[in-house]
This record gives structure tokens, C-alpha cells and sequence, in this order.
């Protein structure tokens, strides 16, 4: 810690792959909002190859910044943005738990993860603390987000008949429901449970993470629920695309990770429902979606996990 300066109460992880336009507007917002007893990571991924570009939106001087080496003992003092740099392409998971392992060695109390593609509309990380001192049984706590595609809502639930998400339909419901979650777009937690909960699971990649480690702290007795005074607005699609090959393949893919992990007595059953689906899908010509939706289920059956080497695109919708 600077000394003389607040002692840090939250950290704010927001993971950067190529986007520095899109984190800088997200951490202004941050910046705008949040207390001196925040700490902003601004974690950036393949930092060698993204440095250039990332150096040059910083120098238009939005804010004050600086690298920080992950082995520091002090992190920079109040409203100056830290860089940590990620040596390559971890996905959701692995970059953030660098930022998460990274906030806990500090002794950073809480960590809140966001995404680059947020902006921060109401509130701050004060009503999130407040919250989760007032019910310490409650583990994982969100916020109201906001979107185009999905309207607002304050968390998901995975649907009984396929395990494919959808938004909840109240507060009651995301505390109550078992297969609801946070959305990892905006998931506030105790550095201390993050390292109790084994972190995020890097084999997902991206998707489907925030399902499980919801489901791995209902399973230690720990409660899920959210501030719905804190609002932030989510882009989405950035880093995957709006139903892009590449989005729907870590989806597919996913799915039945977690399925094998958190309801294998399912698996039956949703074998028998795949093979409907993709029957569909062939007698709909969406020949593009059925080899994605294969693919997906034979990396699966391979125990083919984390970052694929399959090369789907981010742009083309399908």
C-alpha cells in the first residue's frame, strides 16, 4: 500500500484482449465513481503484442496509470489505473484469476470482476461491500445489468430442459433457484473465497465458468443474491461476437462440461435432446450451426478443454 493512502477495501479486475478503447471508457467510468479505497487492475492480455496500441490510447491521458509487477509488495496509491501484464491468452477464467490471485497476496479484501465492455451507471463498490457484511453467508453478489439483447436483469438461470441460459425474472429467484447464477460480467466476491473456491475454472475458457463457480459455492453452503442500487450497462458479444462459430462452439462445448461436473444424472437425457436439436437444425439447412454444435460435443467427449485450437471466426453470425 502507498504510504498514507486509504488501505485498499476492493479491487476491480477488467480484462483486456485487444480493446483498449473499450477498457479505457470502462475504467473511466469506474474512475468517475468509485472511492478511494478501490484499486483498479487493468489486466492485459498478451501484454507484448497489445502494448503498442495500449500505450498509445494511455497517452492520450485519460487518467494516470502504471505497470505493476506481480511480485509488488505495494500497489499504486488512489485513482492511478494498474497494469498487469498477462503474457498470453488465458480467457475469461485465467485472466482473471491472475487479477484475483494477484488482489489476495495485497490482502485486498474484495475483488469485483467486470468486464471491458461495461460501463458503470449507478452506485459503487461501497454498496457492494456494505452488502456483503451485512449477510456473510451470501458468497457471490451482482448487480443490475443492463443490455441490448437481454433487456435488465440481475443474474441467470440455466434452464431445466437444456441447461442453456436465461435471464432471471427477480431477486427472489437468483437467491432461491439452484441453477441460477452471476453473470461473470459483473460477479463481486472476497479474494478469500475466490482462493477457497479453487479460483475460476481455467478448463472453460470462456462461458459457463460463472455457472460453475456459482454451483461450487451453493455446494459449500455459501448463498448467491444481489445490490440492485448498482447498475452497469454490458455491451456484450465483444469478445466472442454476437453468435458467432466461436461463441456458439465454447457454448456447446461447455455445456456438457458442466453438465458432467455439476448434473451428471442429466446427461442421459440431454443426449436424447442434442440429437432432437441437431435433427432440427439439418432439417433446417443451418448446416453451419450442426457441424459447430458436433464439434463442440467431440472436444467435449475428447477431454478437450480450455482454449481450443479449432479456428472459428468472431465475426460471421450463424
Amino acid at each position: 500500500m502507498t504510504p498514507g493512502a486509504p488501505s485498499p477495501q476492493v479491487g476491480i479486475c477488467v480484462l483486456d484482449h485487444h480493446q483498449p478503447e473499450a477498457t479505457r471508457t470502462c475504467i473511466a467510468s469506474l474512475l468517475a465513481r468509485e472511492p478511494a479505497t478501490t484499486r483498479i487492475l487493468w489486466l492485459v492480455s498478451e501484454a507484448e503484442a497489445a502494448r503498442p496500441a495500449l500505450e498509445a490510447v494511455l497517452a492520450q491521458g485519460s487518467f494516470p496509470w502504471a505497470w505493476v509487477d506481480p511480485d509488488a509488495e505495494v500497489l499504486p496509491g488512489p485513482g492511478i489505473v494498474s497494469l498487469l501484464a498477462l503474457p498470453e491468452n488465458r480467457g475469461y477464467a485465467g485472466g482473471n484469476n491472475a487479477g484475483l490471485r494477484f488482489l489476495r497476496k495485497q490482502g485486498v479484501p474484495y475483488a469485483w470482476l467486470l468486464n471491458n465492455d461495461t460501463r458503470l451507471l449507478e452506485g459503487d463498490s461501497r454498496l457492494l461491500v456494505s452488502a456483503a457484511e451485512a449477510r456473510p453467508e451470501v458468497g457471490l453478489w451482482g448487480t443490475v445489468i443492463t443490455s441490448e439483447a437481454h433487456g435488465t436483469s440481475c443474474g441467470h438461470v440455466l434452464r431445466d430442459e437444456d441447461y442453456r441460459a436465461r435471464t432471471c425474472t427477480s431477486l427472489q429467484e437468483l437467491e432461491q433457484h439452484p441453477m441460477a447464477y452471476i453473470s461473470g460480467c459483473s460477479l463481486f466476491l472476497r479474494t478469500e473465497l475466490a482462493e477457497r473456491l479453487g479460483y475460476l475454472p481455467e478448463a472453460y475458457f470462456l462461458y459457463y465458468e460463472d455457472s460453475h463457480v456459482a454451483r461450487t459455492a451453493r455446494n459449500q453452503g455459501m448463498g448467491l443474491s444481489a445490490v440492485e442500487a448498482v447498475q452497469i450497462w454490458h455491451h456484450e458479444g465483444m469478445a466472442t461476437g454476437h453468435r458467432s462459430p466461436l461463441m456458439l462452439f465454447y457454448n456447446a462445448r461447455n455445456r456438457w462440461i458442466f453438465l458432467r461436473q455439476h448434473a451428471p444424472q442429466a446427461l442421459g437425457r440431454q443426449l436424447l435432446r442434442h440429437a432432437y436439436f441437431m435433427q432440427k437444425l439439418l432439417f433446417r439447412g443451418r448446416f453451419g450451426h450442426l457441424w459447430i454444435e458436433y464439434l463442440g460435443y467431440l472436444d467435449y467427449r475428447l477431454g478437450r478443454t480450455g482454449r481450443t485450437l479449432r479456428d472459428f471466426s468472431r465475426s460471421t453470425r450463424v
